[in-house]
């Protein structure tokens, strides 16, 4: 069961993704998607009482999972999808065709999802992610890499986004500390990391919060 009451990540993780701004794209590597989803849906809970408009992108749950997650989590899903303020979607409505994903379509979805929010009264767009473990686990990881570059470091559009990379699908990272797991992804994998203006690497011992 997801609660705020529950195993803590680190503050400074949770403090960090609620004070996020506009224009900021980042990324979450995570040993455990419950660690992962309590980084997440910080975000997105934040983000609500801040008057953003958010979207929860899936592409290993089924969009009803993740409302019941959410709301063992304290978020109420039923307020916020009835007046507008929060859109939870699977991934295959945003890429479509994963082999050969469409970016100018990619792009202009991201642009037309702000454009309706900001329309509604709303500061901007938070985009909770988890579609790289779709990718990655096919062996896609060229044409996921082709989508985060698309959406670029830092945002001209009132758009923030984290991504979740789960550690199990990164080479060479299954038994490594959190530390060395960092330092790993930093020195020899860097097209993980070049896309962002951040990084969080999560683990039950220790969190680290890596800014560009």
């Amino acid at each position: 069961m997801l609660s705020t009451e529950g195993r803590k990540i680190s503050e400074h993780a949770n403090e960090f993704v609620k004070n996020l701004k506009v224009g900021e794209h980042g990324c979450v590597f995570f040993t455990s998607r419950e660690d992962f989803k309590g980084i997440q849906f910080t975000f997105v809970k934040s983000g609500l009482e801040q008057n953003w408009g958010v979207v929860y992108t899936t592409a290993t749950e089924t969009v009803n999972k993740v409302r019941d997650d959410m709301k063992q989590f304290g978020i109420d899903v039923q307020e916020h999808e009835n007046e507008g303020s929060l859109v939870i979607v699977r991934g295959e409505d945003l890429y479509k065709d994963p082999e050969n994903p469409d970016l100018k379509g990619w792009t202009a979805v991201a642009k037309s999802i702000c454009d309706s929010f900001v329309a509604k009264g709303k500061k901007g767009v938070r985009v909770a992610a988890d579609l790289s473990s779709y990718f990655l686990s096919k062996g896609l990881a060229k044409q996921w890499f082709q989508l985060e570059y698309a959406l670029e470091r830092k945002l001209a559009i009132p758009l923030t986004i984290v991504c979740g990379y789960d550690a199990q699908l990164i080479p060479a990272s299954k038994d490594l500390d959190i530390i060395e797991y960092y330092k790993m992804v930093n020195r020899e994998q860097r097209e993980y990391v070049d896309a962002h203006s951040f990084a969080i690497y999560a683990n039950k011992n220790k969190t680290i919060v890596f800014t560009v």
